[in-house]
């Protein structure tokens, strides 16, 4: 048997809270009559029993009602640790490579990496209470779901991971989120009526959220069934500024357009006026500049004054509100007469561009970018960096 553990953080906590902690902890374990499984019977040819003691540190004391996790790849077990802290899993398969823990939220144990042999083992588990920031970090992983001949958004699909219960469903946009999960490889598993099950391996992450696409063949088709591309760990900076949560809401409502990095690179555009006049209802309207460089971001079929110059209070106001990194950019300016022209391309490149935001008109706009100008002619938020 062969085993590998993950350093937590340390810090401070009294030993006589810990034990008074524990100590309530059992008493009410045994008052409301908690059974674990603590023993297994001699383990038959082929088979493994795996047990052990779940102790608290500091103190060296058994722990009860922790959460034991058994994990290998395309299955888990989960039980809790009795009032003596034992904890048994019975019959497993004898040539399994798992990864054993223990957790009594917020705090969790190092992960114990296990190569099973015939007959039984036993592995002591260490449960640190003395900081929630020895908690390892938890993954998630989140992805849309598309028709492969379409691309087509595909609503109502089952998603689960190792053989488990299938724990996420597709929204009206193909989106899906599942999180809280235990770091390493994972089986992600997908089951719709009309395009079948399947499974492809994942990577999951330590913290953050990994993002992919599934393309999926209807069940009928004679291709492969399914195409997964890894989109890659969201941008934490989309993730703080609200991006994502805005885009999985509103793609279920039909409310604005967005595309990530991946989306931008795809595109393989040279300039960003190129990328926004390919959304829909976005065209950009040139400045009258020599450079070619200034064309300005309008929204279609808005209202009125949207896509020409108008003066407001000696300065010149053009098109749809524009935003970089959530401050509002003056993208059109004017002096005694003489107007002062920028464009998007004057001072971004596609490479620059980490996510876009598109929206038409007051019926979609979020409060952040709901200025008196984008209510009437729409906005575009641009945001930059990684």
């Amino acid at each position: 048997m062969t085993r590998s553990a993950i350093p937590a953080a340390r810090a401070p906590l009294p030993a006589t809270a810990i034990l008074g902690f524990l100590g309530a902890l059992t008493t009410l374990l045994v008052a409301q009559g908690v059974r674990a499984q603590t023993t297994c019977s001699e383990a038959s040819p082929g088979r493994a029993n795996l047990s052990g003691v779940v102790r608290a540190t500091p103190g060296d004391v058994p722990l009860p009602g922790a959460t034991v996790t058994a994990r290998w790849r395309g299955g888990n077990r989960q039980m809790e640790s009795g009032p003596d802290g034992r904890y048994a899993f019975c019959s497993l398969r004898a040539d399994l490579s798992l990864v054993l823990s223990a957790e009594l939220a917020p705090y969790r144990s190092a992960d114990v990496g296990i190569e099973l042999g015939g007959g039984r083992e036993d592995v002591p588990l260490a449960v640190d209470l003395r900081a929630a920031d020895a908690v390892k970090g938890r993954g998630r992983v989140t992805g849309r779901v598309l028709d492969r001949e379409t691309l087509e958004p595909v609503a109502g699909a089952r998603i689960g991971l190792d053989e488990g219960d299938f724990i996420g469903l597709s929204d009206a946009a193909g989106r899906f989120l599942i999180e809280d999960l235990i770091p390493g490889t994972g089986l992600l598993r997908i089951q719709h009526l009309a395009y079948g099950e399947h499974q492809t391996p994942l990577d999951i992450p330590g913290e953050g959220t990994l993002e992919v696409e599934l393309l999926l063949a209807p069940a009928a088709l004679p291709v492969d069934p399914i195409t997964v591309t890894v989109l890659g760990m969201r941008s934490f900076k989309l993730d703080m500024a609200g991006f994502y949560e805005r885009r999985d809401v509103n793609e279920r409502l039909g409310l604005g357009h967005y595309l990530t990095r991946n989306d931008i690179q795809r595109r393989g555009a040279s300039r960003v006026s190129h990328i926004l006049s390919e959304i829909p209802r976005v065209a950009m309207l040139d400045g009258g500049c020599p450079t070619s460089r200034c064309n300005i971001p309008v929204i279609g079929s808005s209202g009125g004054d949207c896509g020409r110059l108008k003066d407001v209070g000696g300065e010149q106001v053009l098109g749809a509100s524009l935003y970089i990194d959530g401050r509002r950019m003056s993208v059109v300016s004017g002096r005694r007469g003489h107007v002062m022209l920028s464009g998007v391309d004057d001072f971004l490149t596609p490479g620059d561009v980490a996510g876009i935001e598109v929206y038409t008109g007051a019926g979609d706009l979020p409060g952040d970018f709901a200025d008196a100008n984008a209510q009437r002619c729409g906005a575009i938020v641009i945001w930059t960096g990684s």
